[in-house]
């Protein structure tokens, strides 16, 4: 267990130079997917530990960073959770996950991202046309895991995603797929998913786009398809060991590789220290991130008969907007 303790120790004060280590690639594709908004840290306890939770098998919102966490929740278990992003932007978030019978295991998830009505303005009614539309982010999941061994599963998500924007509107299919792997050294365990897999999508219908007559010289409206764009497909890989487990105090420790499709590479690292399993605080930080850095958080456990009901918040620093804040609910049956 030393051992583990000091690997992780090298990998944490490695991060300081880590941008020298992994080289800025992507960064130039920023801003060219849709559903961004799967992106957004969905665990108030996950969020706490800089989202470097790949290889924890947490609660049930744990499915939406690696479906196979699935097959190693044991307990039925229910997660809500709210997240108050800038700009008056709400996310609503839920997950359940079961044990269906043996090695074989099941979950859903879904969210919804959504915002007051905005008022309608133009070149000739910059105060508002009186006419008001609305946007909202949706997607709805059902997952898969089994445990092959005991110290293997593998999960698989298929979610139906949708966004609204006035009247323009699009949708599709998209997969998550997932490993968690306990090595059998200690509590060491690798984990590796791959989630918003699917094709390029455009909005539905199509739009009139002014040009240039080459002929005429005049301008002139043509009929013009959407272009289509990549959903936010994200790579992680990552470990996590306990190097501190006994009835009073228990420390977990995580470190993560993420490589998203639209932005740079980064690392996340996250430690969880709990008393009696029953308080817990929180510290992550998110190394070459744009906007986001340190993160923190904390939560409670409270036994409640055959009932075990958890409660958690997280905080992520923002550089430039409004730092968000997550509330998450849980329930173990």
């Amino acid at each position: 267990m030393k051992l583990i303790f000091y690997i992780f120790l090298f990998i944490f004060s490695s991060f300081s130079w880590s941008q020298t280590l992994f080289p800025i690639l992507g960064g130039q594709r920023a801003g060219t997917s849709v559903f961004t908004f799967l992106n957004i840290g969905v665990s108030a306890r996950a969020t706490g530990m800089g989202e470097a939770v790949v290889a924890l098998n947490q609660d049930a919102t744990s499915i939406h960073y690696n479906p196979a966490i699935v097959a190693q929740l044991d307990q039925t278990e229910i997660s809500v959770s709210q997240i108050q992003w800038p700009a008056d932007i709400f996310y609503d978030y839920f997950s359940f996950s079961h044990r269906l019978k043996g090695r074989h295991y099941i979950g859903l998830n879904g969210g919804v991202l959504h915002m007051k009505p905005m008022a309608e303005t133009n070149e000739y009614f910059p105060n508002g046309t009186g006419n008001y539309f609305s946007y909202q982010d949706r997607f709805l999941g059902a997952t898969y895991g089994a445990k092959m061994t005991d110290r293997f599963s593998f999960g698989v998500t298929l979610k139906y995603v949708a966004e609204d924007l006035a009247e323009y509107k699009m949708s599709t299919l998209l997969m998550d797929v997932g490993t968690f792997y306990w090595t059998g050294y200690g509590s060491l365990r690798f984990c590796a998913s791959l989630s918003n897999f699917g094709k390029q999508i455009a909005p539905q219908g199509d739009y009139m786009k002014k040009i240039l007559d080459q002929n005429s010289g005049n301008e002139i409206e043509q009929r013009t398809d959407f272009e289509k764009f990549s959903p936010p497909t994200q790579f992680r890989v990552g470990a996590a060991a306990d190097p501190i487990a006994n009835k009073e105090h228990f420390l977990t420790i995580s470190a993560q590789l993420n490589h998203p499709v639209d932005n740079a590479e980064y690392i996340v690292t996250g430690l969880e220290y709990s008393f009696m399993k029953l308080f817990f605080i929180r510290g992550g930080y998110k190394f070459n991130k744009n906007e986001e850095n340190f993160t923190t958080g904390a939560g409670l456990f409270i036994p409640l008969g055959r009932f075990k009901l958890r409660v958690d918040y997280g905080y992520a620093n923002f550089d430039h907007l409004t730092d968000p804040n997550r509330f998450s609910l849980g329930i173990s049956l």
